[in-house]
């Protein structure tokens, strides 16, 4: 009788055995989060200068293409939701998600007073400053138990101003800049394991190019030289690195 129950309790084991490890690799359903980290911003702007210019030295004109054409990389907190959708067949795990993000921090760069000729030098600004992101990503993983490794990819859209003004000590004043949404692809990855049945803990990093924007400077008021006109068409580029972490609740 002791054999039997024995044998009666293994086989009871082994059979909900399956369906506990069924339970644990579900991934399929609605699920809603927050998340938050680090981002760095990265941003490059080139100049092309129009008009008067050409009456200009190759020097000069040099000079202001390569000062005004600023490389900049600046990084902040960022913090944000998402919500999507998985379905699992087997190991294999696909979904949809859609996520808004908050970015905070931009930067404003200047140099100067930069000597260009002997009695002529400039101050030059450059800014860069993403306000928030929404993104749509599709997603596939593999679901190793309790834990889901995945890649993702999709589109951004990021609102950001963008800035230049060129200053001189003989009165040159010019500034443009423009606030937009920017778009661009998206992709990434991350690892997500589960702490209860609903609840799950995740690490992710995306990379975003989100285009360029181009713009004109316009003279600012006081400038001393507004005839004949110069020109200084701006165009600049803006590129995100995300590392967050986030709490999902899967419904």
């Amino acid at each position: 009788m002791r054999n039997l129950r024995f044998v009666v309790t293994a086989a009871l084991l082994a059979s909900a055995a399956p369906a506990l490890a069924d339970d644990e690799q579900d991934w399929s359903g609605v699920y809603a989060g927050i998340q938050g980290g680090y981002t760095q911003a990265r941003s490059a702007t080139d100049v092309t200068l129009g008009g008067q210019w050409s009456a200009e030295t190759a020097s000069l004109r040099n000079f202001v293409t390569n000062n005004a054409g600023a490389r900049q990389r600046d990084g902040d907190v960022n913090a944000g939701a998402q919500i999507g959708f998985n379905y699992q067949a087997g190991e294999l795990v696909v979904g949809l998600e859609g996520e808004f993000t908050l970015l905070n921090g931009g930067q404003t760069v200047s140099r100067g007073p930069l000597t260009a000729t002997p009695g002529l030098n400039y101050t030059i600004t450059n800014t860069v400053d993403p306000k928030h992101m929404f993104a749509l990503k599709g997603r596939a993983g593999l679901s190793l138990g309790d834990t889901l490794v995945y890649a993702s990819g999709g589109w951004a859209w990021t609102r950001a101003q963008l800035g230049l003004s060129l200053r001189s000590n003989g009165n040159y004043l010019k500034a443009g800049s423009v606030d937009r949404t920017l778009d661009g692809f998206i992709v990434g990855g991350g690892v997500e394991q589960k702490l209860t049945d609903n609840l799950s803990a995740r690490l992710s990093y995306d990379y975003s190019k989100q285009g360029k924007e181009t713009y004109a400077t316009a003279y600012l008021p006081g400038s001393a030289f507004t005839s004949p006109a110069y020109t200084e068409t701006a165009q600049q580029n803006l590129r995100l690195h995300l590392v967050r972490v986030g709490i999902n609740y899967r419904f």
